[in-house]
């Protein structure tokens, strides 16, 4: 990353407006430093936000600020893609949905997008982490035409439904393992593979972790700490604290 602020770009664009679009960032280097099993329970309870481990994770996330560019509390997901779409980052921590933005500017623009692991920290974990949430499709039971949504919920599912929006131009890659990916483009090829070397996948913080904390809680303190980094331990504990004060199932 220094190497690409010498050559006068943002060596990691991010964006924390909404809170939730820096989770994957946290998501990430907690896994790289700590593993997938610490990170998951550390976002069920299993494990404390002041353990040494978790603070060990905001260490590493410290050392991104400097290189993160002087928006980051100004800006959203779409901030983000927009510094990389201008080509003036040079990576950013976000899912690939808005890789069509980058076919409607040109294919050169879309040729030149690249997906690679998350590098690694700690040797012991290596790279055997990545946040994929996965989205899927649902009908509603009270909904006008059940049996006509049933029917169009299972054709979007089927390899002749998938190949039709690939045609079409969707980049997303789909769950099936009846569908014959050869059709992917070098892009969603590069995302199968890089999936395809994770022993684990997370789905994104807030949904990896309760709705009532990972919002109003998770989300500003990481605002907190990218504003204030020194604060980490003050932080920690004040999201540990509205952990424990949470109504128990």
């Amino acid at each position: 990353m220094t190497l690409t602020q010498k050559k006068g770009l943002v060596g990691y664009s991010l964006g924390a407006k909404g809170g939730w679009e820096a989770m994957g960032t946290f998501d990430i280097l907690n896994a790289r430093v700590n593993g997938y099993k610490y990170h998951i329970d550390l976002l069920n309870g299993r494990a404390k936000w002041t353990d040494a481990r978790t603070k060990e994770t905001f260490k590493y996330f410290a050392q991104l600020i400097p290189f993160m560019n002087e928006n980051v509390m100004d800006i959203s997901w779409d901030g983000m893609r927009d510094l990389l779409l201008q080509k003036k980052t040079g990576a950013m921590m976000m899912g690939s949905w808005f890789a069509n933005d980058f076919k409607a500017k040109s294919q050169a623009d879309y040729d030149d997008l690249w997906v690679v692991p998350f590098p690694e920290i700690n040797p012991k974990f290596g790279v055997d982490t990545i946040d994929a949430p996965l989205d899927g499709i649902s009908v509603a039971a009270n909904g006008k035409n059940v049996t006509g949504g049933k029917a169009l919920a299972e054709f979007w599912a089927s390899p002749e439904g998938i190949a039709e929006a690939v045609k079409a131009g969707d980049t997303n890659i789909y769950v099936s393992k009846s569908f014959d990916t050869s059709s992917y483009d070098a892009f969603n090829k590069q995302k199968l593979a890089v999936l395809a070397s994770a022993k684990n996948i997370m789905f994104f913080l807030d949904r990896d972790a309760r709705g009532d904390f990972a919002g109003p809680v998770v989300g500003p303190a990481i605002q907190s700490f990218i504003k204030k980094p020194s604060d980490i331990n003050k932080i920690l504990e004040n999201v540990q604290a509205q952990w424990d004060a949470l109504p128990k199932n």
